[in-house]
């Protein structure tokens, strides 16, 4: 697994307690570097061409380099990139309203991400955020190369004085 400077990764820095070496792959954290986790999973991928890849991003980190999920299609990568869709940089705006900061610049509108797919010619499924539907979903589109699951987070919204 690979992940992006978002919310699902710092919970499973904390939570998830993967079976072997290597199986857990995070270095963007710390400093934002949004944009990271794709290309870091194409690499993991070409690195380990039988080891199904899963890259966690979210929806504003996935716009910095999204051009290179065609890489994954041209090479046939098993990637399936999950993507964490909550139309914008929730985490930026939640650190910022913690701190009684005015919340500007963090909901950039995501794109369509079923039309994205679509012109990349892989598999997009959009679920929920619940447990149950996103393990069906990374079963549907394990074995398919790479494949865009996308789950639909609660919106956000800023409190209101």
């Amino acid at each position: 697994m690979v992940g992006d400077s978002t919310q699902p990764i710092y919970a499973g820095n904390l939570y998830y307690d993967h079976d072997r070496p290597g199986g857990w792959f995070n270095a963007a954290t710390g400093y934002g570097a949004l944009g990271y986790a794709i290309p870091a999973a194409i690499g993991a991928a070409i690195a380990a061409p039988k080891t199904r890849v899963i890259c966690i991003v979210g929806d504003g980190g996935a716009q910095f380099s999204l051009p290179e999920v065609m890489t994954a299609v041209d090479e046939n990568l098993p990637i399936t990139f999950v993507i964490w869709n909550n139309q914008g940089f929730r985490e930026i705006a939640t650190s910022m309203e913690a701190v009684g900061v005015a919340v500007i610049g963090c909901d950039p509108t995501p794109p369509d991400f079923a039309a994205t797919a679509l012109s990349f010619g892989i598999p997009h499924v959009a679920v929920a955020n619940t447990a149950a539907a996103v393990a069906a979903a990374l079963k549907a589109t394990e074995g398919k190369g790479p494949s865009f699951i996308e789950i639909t987070a609660p919106v956000f919204a800023p409190a209101q004085d």
